[in-house]
């Protein structure tokens, strides 16, 4: 071994020790692989920083992009909201549904993106139903990952293995020849899933049925915020008058939230939506969420006046102030902020009413509390930010919408528009030779032309860390062969699998790949797995293809630990699941996977050592 394979390995085993732990952010860990293998001189800059340019990176991004305009136009929850129809009432039927459903979302669209669109509906179908979440939840998550084995586009690791294949051999993978595969390993991991539930879907849970979706007072009585809104106005010797509601930090000072004003100007009317930079005057009436305490504090001095509420207040309030439940997303920035660090308000216009935490409400003094991965949120504010939060994938995914959103939800009419974009894509990708990263890029700037989505949203609807992280492995493959620690690699597994069974060889590589794919990204695991797979099926004269396609279905049975996937951190809180339950329910589901490859591998590649 050499010096500048034992750097690389260094490198290497530094990197999957920081992706398992995630003591560091992923994508700082990929720029620091980036700026390791240039700083020790084992690739040049050029070839360390050649990743951001690599047509992977620009493929991934682009989808994306096509993902968001599904999410934004309502097609992607317009699909789940059809499984509530569907289900008739049918809990067996309502899981295979939910499988289904997600699984064909992800096979054209973000996993983590269909998961969070649908997980809504599903709490909403549970309460129906009077179903625990527990018991479709994982099914959901499982279901995205086994629909992202269906197409070339569904899941990162099968671009990888397809760009492995065109440099290795000028062939690729087809757009559909993933679907064989994925469609038997879904069928079977629903017959599975079926069977693990089958006791919980013949039980009643404690959960009441609900007719319908819940309401602001169905939320109001949960979260026990009866009596809390209150309606001041401001007197001209306030020290209010003439303030921004930023500038007067009732929050802050006085844990008082400001949800609507009515201006002296609106004929006591109009109720408006309430922002950072709203300006508020003598004769204006403020309504307020806080405490009666608070608001006697507030009003103590001389600040505010306190009026009576008026009957015809409720119906005005509601047409413009809403309450939503939302949950942080896996990787959301705000995970141990506490609330005043956070700034939900100035970053979504919303602010925290509550926190259910573990079945528990917390409502009172929650301003310091520090926010926790599985924490459902009870945002309150404009009906218009709740819209915006709603088709967004950042920091906040919303769960539960009341009813009345529905009165004033914005208009989807560019659904149809961006549904025969996407399959306008699918056929290109199918049925012409153009480059599949043309084909994307192509479709994502229809979807910003077609007014599906604006140009800003485009870019914040990029992963950018998940970007970050596919351009910065790929050196670190790149490496691994310049200074031929691939090649030590492959020798030995060569050596060891030499006169083996192709079955023990398939298994051999699945259960090394399945085996990373637990602990660090499924992407990062197929652009260290994939050159492997190609040097061992040289050595051993078997077919490139086959060894890949066990590689990518390999790397998407993220089954078995919550942090294998995002799709997997965003079922546990609504799930209410502990690590060891994804170990007990998903382990078996990635030996389904295993015999599914070893039984369909030497039928499509058939190869012998």
């Amino acid at each position: 071994m050499t010096l500048e394979i034992a750097i690389v390995y260094g490198i290497l085993a530094l990197t999957i020790v920081l992706f398992a732990s995630e003591w560091i952010r992923l994508d700082i860990t990929a720029l620091g692989v980036i700026l390791a293998l240039a700083l020790t001189g084992i690739l040049t800059p050029a070839e360390a920083f050649s990743g951001f340019g690599d047509p992977l990176v620009i493929l991934i991004a682009g989808l994306f992009v096509v993902g968001d305009a599904l999410l934004k136009t309502g097609v992607a929850g317009r699909a789940g909201e059809k499984i509530v129809e569907l289900s008739q009432g049918n809990k067996v039927l309502a899981l295979v549904l939910v499988v289904l459903v997600v699984a064909f979302l992800s096979a054209f669209m973000s996993s983590t993106g269909a998961v969070a669109i649908l997980i809504p509906v599903v709490l909403s179908m549970c309460k129906r139903l009077s179903l625990a979440p527990s018991v479709i939840m994982m099914p959901l998550a499982f279901g995205a990952l086994m629909g992202g084995m269906l197409t070339l586009i569904g899941t990162p690791p099968n671009l990888v293995v397809s760009q492995a294949l065109e440099k290795a051999s000028g062939q690729e993978f087809g757009f559909f020849e993933f679907a064989p595969f994925g469609l038997v390993t879904l069928m079977l991991g629903v017959v599975y899933l079926l069977f693990v539930n089958m006791g919980k879907l013949r039980e009643r849970s404690e959960l009441p049925v609900i007719e319908s979706r819940l309401t602001l007072e169905h939320l109001v009585g949960e979260y026990n915020l009866q009596g809390l809104i209150h309606r001041i106005c401001i007197p001209e010797n306030s020290p209010l008058n003439g303030m921004t509601i930023a500038e007067a930090r009732l929050r802050s000072q006085y844990r008082v939230t400001v949800l609507a004003y009515r201006s002296r100007d609106a004929g006591q009317k109009e109720i408006k939506e309430v922002l950072a930079n709203t300006r508020i005057i003598a004769g204006d009436e403020l309504f307020v969420m806080a405490r009666s305490i608070d608001v006697n504090l507030l009003a103590d001095p001389g600040g505010v006046e306190l009026l009576a509420w008026q009957a015809e207040d409720n119906v005005l309030l509601s047409r413009e102030v809403g309450l939503a439940e939302v949950m942080l997303a896996p990787d959301s920035a705000l995970i141990g902020q506490t609330i005043k660090d956070a700034s939900v308000r100035s970053k979504s216009g919303l602010s925290v009413a509550a926190i259910k935490r573990k079945g528990a409400i917390l409502s009172d003094d929650i301003f310091d509390e520090r926010l926790e991965v599985g924490d459902i949120i009870l945002a309150v504010g404009g009906w218009d930010s709740i819209s915006r939060l709603k088709g967004s994938s950042g920091d906040l995914l919303v769960l539960h919408l009341p009813e009345e959103f529905e009165s004033i939800a914005p208009n989807r009419n560019r659904s149809t528009r961006a549904l025969m974009i996407m399959t306008a894509m699918v056929l290109a990708l199918t049925f012409t030779s153009m480059p599949a990263v043309v084909v994307v890029l192509l479709t994502a700037l229809a979807m910003v032309l077609s007014g599906c989505l604006t140009m800003p949203q485009a870019y914040s609807s990029v992963n950018w860390s998940s970007v970050v992280v596919i351009a910065g492995m790929l050196p670190m493959a790149m490496a691994l062969d310049k200074t031929g620690g691939m090649l030590l690699v492959t020798d030995y597994l060569t050596g060891l699998l030499q006169g083996q069974s192709l079955l023990v060889v398939l298994t051999g590589l699945f259960v090394i790949t399945s085996l990373f794919s637990q602990f660090i990204s499924n992407t990062a695991t197929t652009v260290l797995m994939a050159p492997v797979a190609i040097v061992m099926a040289n050595n051993l004269g078997l077919s490139e293809m086959g060894l890949l396609m066990t590689v990518a279905i390999a790397a998407s049975t993220a089954f078995a630990t919550p942090v294998a996937s995002p799709v997997n951190m965003l079922v546990m809180g609504p799930g209410e699941y502990r690590f060891v339950d994804f170990l007990k329910v998903g382990t078996p589901l990635i030996a389904i996977a295993l015999a599914v490859v070893l039984v369909m591998v030497p039928l499509f590649y058939p190869g012998s050592p």
